[in-house]
Formats: structure tokens, sequence, C-alpha cells
């Protein structure tokens, strides 16, 4: 294509219509290569006039297209001559299903692989769980029909139609003998459960919740491995007065001086616990929560979050990114300043897949997120553009040097 002749508004309509797929094969390899090329400052196709009006009209366009929570502040990069070059590039990649920035920029040519046959293809996650009632049976939640699925003393067990599990109990939940029960997520599974209290919790990928069918005596202990978002319910103490306690115990499997655990005061918050992680995160939304290691207790207040090391150190954030904590539950991941091992290990709970590197890991630094429903191919194309090179094979990746 003659890209010397084009104007403002041509260049706009070639991003739009690369946008959705209707550009052809020329056009598309044009965008692409002018998008690298932005990225190094050393091609512009416009006078400085009408890189401004294409600036407006790009900005314009895209902003339309995306929604408040995706962009929050927008900036008016078309008053400042040649900013809107590197603000429409990552626009335009957010406009596409995602977006980053990096440091330590490279050029390597994207390598996937057609899976062999047989290889179950990589999709993204979904509502998966298996329930583990107090008599050991187990029940495939993903396929079980809706509506009731035990009854357990008191309460009962449903299955609702857009796959969420609620235990409902008459007393706030309360019963005389107590029956575990277990809900676990599998790789590239998320579920959410009602306790029989009426706290609501999301599972994210590879977790799970021990609780009770029926609350009893004078506190409500559950357990946590891996990650889950809370709401819980405010329930009074037996003839009334004060609240009765909500406490999480983290990595029930550890020793009990070396047990974390978060104690609640009807609140909404975010607790992170994979063992490959580095630290659990508790991450406070609104209401209050005590955070209590081996060797620190912390009492938190809303936009803050606890960090604490596996020797039992905290740290409290007072400043909290809280929207990067809770976009899993809201469909969506999000990074900042996040290194590429904490961003594959996400994309590896989430689709199933193994990660592993060829050679020393990339130093790239994150900024951006994902929408969870993309496919891996989006996932791998965004971070391509983004200048971290990925060979799939089957149902792993592995990130190249």
């Amino acid at each position: 294509m003659n890209d010397l002749t084009m104007d403002a508004n041509q260049f706009s309509d070639l991003l739009q219509r690369y946008r959705l797929g209707t550009c052809t094969e020329e056009e598309k390899k044009w965008v692409e290569g002018w998008y690298n090329e932005r990225r190094n400052k050393i091609y512009n196709p416009l006078t400085e006039d009408a890189e401004m009006l294409a600036g407006e009209r790009i900005y314009r366009n895209i902003n339309d297209m995306l929604t408040a929570e995706t962009i929050k502040k927008p900036i008016p990069v078309w008053r400042r001559t040649r900013v809107w070059w590197a603000a429409a590039g990552t626009m335009f990649l957010m406009a596409t299903g995602g977006y980053f920035m990096f440091s330590n920029k490279r050029s390597v040519p994207q390598i996937v692989e057609t899976p062999k046959p047989g290889t179950k293809p990589v999709t993204p996650g979904g509502n998966k769980a298996l329930l583990t009632l107090a008599d050991g049976s187990v029940i495939v939640l993903d396929s079980a029909a809706n509506g009731a699925l035990s009854q357990q003393g008191k309460t009962i067990v449903l299955k609702k139609q857009d796959g969420e599990l609620v235990y409902t109990s008459g007393n706030n939940g309360n019963q005389d003998a107590v029956a575990w029960n277990t809900i676990s997520t599998p790789r590239g599974g998320q579920y959410q459960v009602n306790l029989p209290d009426g706290t609501k919790v999301w599972l994210n990928a590879v977790s799970s919740l021990r609780f009770p069918a029926g609350f009893t005596g004078n506190e409500r202990v559950v357990e946590l491995t891996g990650e889950a978002y809370f709401e819980v319910a405010s329930v009074p103490m037996a003839g009334g007065g004060k609240k009765m306690p909500f406490k999480v115990l983290i990595n029930p499997s550890a020793a009990a001086g070396e047990r974390t655990q978060v104690e609640v005061f009807g609140t909404q918050f975010n607790i992170k616990a994979y063992t490959d992680e580095a630290s659990i995160n508790t991450t406070l939304v609104e209401g209050a929560v005590t955070m209590v290691s081996s060797k620190l207790r912390a009492f938190m207040k809303p936009g803050q979050q606890a960090r604490v090391a596996k020797d039992g150190q905290m740290i409290v954030d007072e400043h909290a990114d809280v929207e990067e904590a809770v976009a899993w539950k809201n469909g969506r991941f999000q990074f900042a300043n996040a290194d590429v091992e904490t961003v594959m290990r996400e994309i590896a709970r989430w689709y199933d897949v193994t990660i592993a590197y060829a050679g020393k890991v990339p130093a790239e630094k994150f900024e951006g997120e994902i929408p969870r429903n993309s496919n891996i191919d989006e996932v791998i194309k965004i971070l391509e553009l983004s200048n971290v090179h990925c060979k799939i094979e089957g149902r792993k990746i592995t990130v190249l040097p």
C-alpha cells in the first residue's frame, strides 16, 4: 500500500479495520509494522498537522469503545505533538483485547505449533469444581444437575442455574453437629459458594475452601488454600449483642504455630495464598480485618494489603492496588509492575498449561490487563506485540529468551 499518500482519516480508518479484522493481509502487515516502528520512533507517515488530526480521531474512536473501567483517567494525548503515537498504540492494543507496556524491547518471531492429535485444546477457564461432602462422597459441580444436591442436618445444598452453589439453613446456619464440606477448583476452574450464614465466597483456580455445612458455637471458621474473595455476612451471637467472629485459616496443613489467619468483622476482602507465591496477601476492600501471622498481628483498614512472608514477617501496604488484587473476580488479568514469572503463573493456573523458560527469564516488568475470557492465541499475540515471545507445544508454553 502507498502509505506516503495516506491522510489522517485514511490512517484512522485503517486502524479501525484492523481492529474489526476486515483489512487486507497487506494492510495487516503494514499496521503491525507501523506499531513496531512507532515504538522506536523512526517512522511517521503524516505531517504534524495531519498527525494531530489523526490523533484526535483515533483517541475519540477508541475511547468510545473502551469502558470507563478500562481507562479511568483519559489523557488528552493529541494536545502534545508526537506523544499520541505511544498512547494510541497502547489504547489500540487495549481495544483488541488487552495491553502491556514493557522495558527492554526485543523483536523475535512468535512460534505457535498446532497441538498433536488427541491433545486437549487450550481454552480459558470456567466454572469447574468438586464438592466433597462430610461422608466422603464427591460431586462434580460443573456436570451436576441444577437443584438440590444434598441435605446435611438442617442444611440443604443447592446448585443454581448460573452454577452458584448455595447452602441454605435456618438459624443463621447453626446446627448441632459439624459436617465439614470442601469445595475445590482445578487448574482452569473457578466457582462461587454461598455459605450457610450468608457469606459469599468466590474461589479462583487451584483453590479449596473447607467449611462446615452449618456453623456451631460462638465463631465461624473456614480453611483456605489458594485464592478467594470473601463477602462476609454479619451474624449476631446467640442472644444478640456482639457479632459472631468469622475466621479464615490459611493453608491449614502448616504447623499450628506457623499458620496465618484472618479475623473478620463483617467485610469484603481478597486472600491470595498460593504456595508457589512469595507471600500470603490479604487485600481489604471494605470493613475491617486483623491479619495474624506466626510473628505479627496487624489491624487493617480498607485499601490496605498485608503481605506475610514464609518466615512469618509481615508488611502492610497502606496504599495497595485494590483493583489489581480483585481483578480476577471481575474477569480480568491485571498487573502493575509484575515480572514475567508472576504473569506466567497466572496464565498457567487459568489456562491449565505448563510454563517453561528457554534460558534466562526475561527481565520485563508488566503494566496492563487482559480479559480472562481471551483465548490463548489472543494472549500469546498480546505478549508477542509486547516483545515477550513464546513457543506453544500442546499444553506447554515455553518463554523464549
